[in-house]
């Protein structure tokens, strides 16, 4: 009766670690409502790369990368097939796969920022 239901609290929601969603939080609220943070090349340098990757995760998720395919290439390292063919198996493997990548930026955008 509740056999998928423990594996089911875990699993990354759009590519976020539930573990790290509160940290996902607060670098939100250090992003300008739009276009880039300030010193996008120097002292804020990941949480630049963090709003890019949360904008092309939003695109791979509510647009299937109609938008942002090839900034989202470049940030995951990857391109998932087109999402009229996706499964619940292969949208758990894209998930996956972008959560490894968007932990990293999480932790680095983090660190540089003083975030805990």
């Amino acid at each position: 009766m509740y056999k998928g239901f423990q594996f089911e609290l875990f699993q990354p929601s759009w590519g976020v670690n539930p573990g790290f969603e509160n940290l996902a939080d607060k670098l939100n609220e250090l992003l300008p409502l739009q276009g880039k943070v300030q010193f996008p090349r120097s002292k804020n340098k990941n949480l630049e790369l963090f709003r890019k990757a949360q904008n092309a995760i939003y695109d791979l998720f509510n647009n299937g990368l109609c938008n942002r395919r090839s900034e989202f290439v470049s940030l995951f390292g990857f391109s998932p097939s087109s999402s009229k063919y996706w499964t619940d198996v292969s949208l758990n493997d894209i998930e996956n796969s972008v959560e490894k990548r968007f932990t990293r930026i999480i932790l680095s955008a983090a660190k540089e920022q003083g975030v805990q």
